[in-house]
């Protein structure tokens, strides 16, 4: 178990270093979108419990550190948590970079949107939905 754990590493490990070289320049725009719609979610996530609470967080992970550390520094070290696993991945699987790069990207705007105006939007149509 310990060498196939050694080998896996190793594999890893070289590829991450041939990925490497090259790869901020080429993904620049990518990561830059990357980092501002992870600063909205983390600006959002922080608002959103600061008004509700911690409690009312979805994603587990983030609940779970927001409970340990905080509404600021929870959501902080959350989201930079999920930018470091998703250059991680786009270096590790370079050539599908812009597969995870766009979605991703596309889905922590979102969350940004809905935890400040999507939330106040969707929620009385959803009440009145159920009423009915």
């Amino acid at each position: 178990m310990k060498a196939v754990v050694l080998e896996l590493l190793d594999f890893y490990g070289q590829r991450l270093r041939g990925h490497w070289p090259g790869y901020l320049h080429e993904f620049r725009w990518y990561l830059s979108a990357l980092l501002l719609a992870t600063l909205a979610d983390f600006y959002s996530t922080h608002r959103f419990m600061a008004a509700g609470g911690i409690e009312d967080e979805l994603h587990p992970v983030i609940r779970w550190v927001s409970l340990l550390c905080g509404p600021f520094l929870g959501p902080l070290l959350g989201k930079l948590g999920q930018f470091a696993a998703v250059v991680f991945v786009t270096v590790l699987f370079r050539p599908q970079a812009r597969i995870v790069f766009i979605p991703v990207t596309l889905v922590y705007f979102y969350a940004a949107w809905f935890n400040l105006w999507g939330i106040s939007l969707y929620t009385p149509l959803f009440l009145k939905w159920l009423s009915s």
